[in-house]
């Protein structure tokens, strides 16, 4: 037996809206957990170690500390971590998420990205995870290592950002 289910809006027992349906069907969160940032604060970083990212673009949990460099997770689930940079000059970069603490996938040198750069070109890298987490889990992005003169610029332009979105 199939039946139909009319409607706009569906409420939290308590009156505040959870999920809406415009007329194309289209589903709307009205309180999604997205953050997005930046760093802008060197120019050539190489400091081995969580990457803080110094600005705060969106953060509708406010769940990222830009002192820290930690997203805490405000909800348990599947969040979807992105991050991008511009590896500048000779050299190998490795960075990698993190979930409190600890590399989300391998350990050590094996990173989520290793970026070998030959010459003094500059390349623009991205990472991306999704990881599965219990409330109060921490996310962050490490840099691992480099070799040579390789570093990443973290200048004023926007070769660079951090991204975190809860996936359900």
């Amino acid at each position: 037996m199939s039946s139909i289910l009319k409607v706009d809006t569906i409420q939290n027992t308590g009156g505040t809206t959870g999920l809406t349906i415009d007329s194309n069907g289209r589903l709307g969160v009205s309180n999604p957990i997205i953050f997005y940032g930046r760093k802008n604060d060197v120019s050539s970083y190489t400091t081995v170690g969580t990457i803080v990212w110094n600005v705060s673009m969106v953060d509708t949990a406010s769940a990222y500390n830009t002192s820290t460099g930690l997203f805490t997770c405000p909800k348990a689930g599947h969040y979807e971590i992105q991050w991008m940079y511009l590896h500048r000059y000779s050299g190998y970069l490795r960075t990698t998420a993190q979930k409190n603490g600890s590399h989300v996938y391998g350990s050590g040198s094996a990173t989520i990205i290793y970026n070998n750069n030959t010459d003094a070109d500059q390349q623009t890298c991205f990472g991306t995870a999704i990881v599965n987490c219990a409330v109060g889990d921490t996310l962050s992005i490490r840099f691992e290592d480099k070799s040579s003169s390789a570093d990443i610029y973290f200048g004023s332009n926007s070769h660079n950002g951090f991204t975190v979105k809860f996936l359900g």
